[in-house]
């Protein structure tokens, strides 16, 4: 059993997920629009969005994913009540990543050493996507 993470967006998450490639060195995987899979039937439930949205999308960051769509504007609601979790291998990698998510944002916890962690901070990024970065003691 794999538990994945699936973040839902306003129109934004084709630019997101590029930048989430770029910033935590991913591959994005897939990537499928909305106007390019009418053929293929919405779960239920569920509606499409504008044909330009994202329908699926698949970044691969080492042995873990975190996936993403678009949903329609009427459907949206800003993403909380939770954090995506990063564990960097180092204090560099988490501030790297942390002062690259946090541009255009919000820091809601600097990145800061800890009793029990080497580094820890939270932010939203430009996106919505809350964040919580941690470089745990080596």
């Amino acid at each position: 059993m794999r538990i994945l993470s699936q973040l839902a967006f306003n129109g934004t998450c084709r630019q997101a997920f590029a930048y989430y490639e770029s910033v935590l060195k991913g591959k994005v995987v897939v990537m499928n629009a909305h106007g390019d899979s009418r053929d293929i039937p919405l779960p239920p439930g569920s509606r499409a969005s504008a044909p330009e949205h994202i329908r699926f999308a698949e970044l691969h960051v080492g042995e873990w994913a975190l996936l993403g769509n678009d949903v329609p504007a009427e459907d949206y609601e800003p993403m909380r009540g939770f954090n995506v979790a990063l564990h960097a291998d180092s204090v560099e990698e988490a501030q790297r990543i942390f002062n690259a998510l946090a541009q255009g944002g919000e820091i809601r916890a600097p990145l800061t050493q800890m009793p029990w962690a080497a580094r820890f901070g939270q932010l939203v990024d430009r996106f919505g996507t809350p964040w919580l970065i941690l470089a745990l003691p080596g």
